[in-house]
């Protein structure tokens, strides 16, 4: 075997040194030897790289994207305490007003209820209107040169009426003890499309039948009849006005009413849901 004055191909071993290099101490034994980083890797020891020019570096921390124009920031202002319990935009909030008592209704009811009691009113009058006016018109009628017989009592205050489309001249008689006196001012009364005008009041001196007898110029057309005072209706028209006042006032003011606990008892239980939620 022939002895090769070099060391054969490759790099000197550890430790070792190339002929002709004066060999170095190292205290610490020898540095370690790394490969040179290639293109698109870290650097050693786990530190990031370096930006390359021109390339923009990362922020150090996220960030959220700009707002853009006429959109809402996603983050509240600095100071302002973030909202709870609100909607998103677009979203409604859930209808609790068909849960809300009382119900509506009622105030419809009470409503309805006012109408009746004003029509009731207004048909009492009338009612009471008519009838005092049926009380007092004439109940027995007679034509001129004509006899009659009527029952009156001094109570009902009875007095005589005429009936006439031209003025005439009239004379009456009465028997038994009873007169006929004028009264004062004219008074009217309409029955049945017939006029009758108050001509004298009756006196009898008590409950009884007597008889009467009215004539009247010749040629001149005329009726009479035997009926009560109209003063006597004042009380029938008096409680007639009464109803229509009284009647629908209840009505209404109990409509009133009800509208108001209504509306304020549902309110405030709206304030209680609205907490709750």
């Amino acid at each position: 075997m022939t002895d090769n004055p070099y060391p054969p191909y490759g790099p000197p071993s550890e430790g070792g040194h190339s002929p002709g290099e004066t060999p170095q101490s190292f205290p610490n034994g020898p540095p370690q030897q790394y490969p040179p980083p290639q293109y698109g890797q870290a650097p050693p020891y786990g530190q990031q790289g370096q930006p390359q020019y021109g390339q923009p570096q990362p922020p150090p921390y996220p960030q959220a994207p700009p707002p853009q124009y006429g959109q809402q920031s996603p983050y509240a202002p600095y100071g302002q305490q973030p909202q709870f319990g609100q909607y998103p935009p677009g979203s409604r909030p859930p209808d609790g007003s068909k849960n809300l008592r009382p119900h509506l209704r009622w105030i419809a009811v009470a409503w309805g209820v006012a109408v009746l009691c004003v029509v009731a009113g207004v048909v009492l009058f009338v009612s009471g209107l008519l009838s005092s006016v049926d009380n007092v018109a004439p109940t027995r009628t007679f034509a001129a040169g004509e006899q009659v017989t009527v029952a009156l009592d001094p109570a009902q205050s009875p007095v005589l009426y005429l009936a006439s489309r031209t003025r005439v001249r009239y004379e009456c008689q009465i028997a038994n003890g009873a007169r006929l006196l004028p009264v004062s001012g004219t008074q009217n009364l309409t029955v049945n499309g017939t006029q009758w005008q108050q001509i004298l009041r009756i006196a009898a001196p008590s409950a009884g039948n007597y008889p009467i007898t009215c004539t009247v110029t010749e040629g001149a057309t005329a009726r009479f009849g035997v009926g009560r005072d109209i003063s006597t209706a004042v009380g029938g028209v008096l409680g007639g006005v009464a109803l229509l006042v009284a009647v629908p006032g209840v009505g209404v003011l109990a409509a009133i009413i009800v509208t108001i606990v209504v509306l304020v008892r549902r309110s405030r239980q709206r304030k209680r849901l609205a907490v709750r939620d």
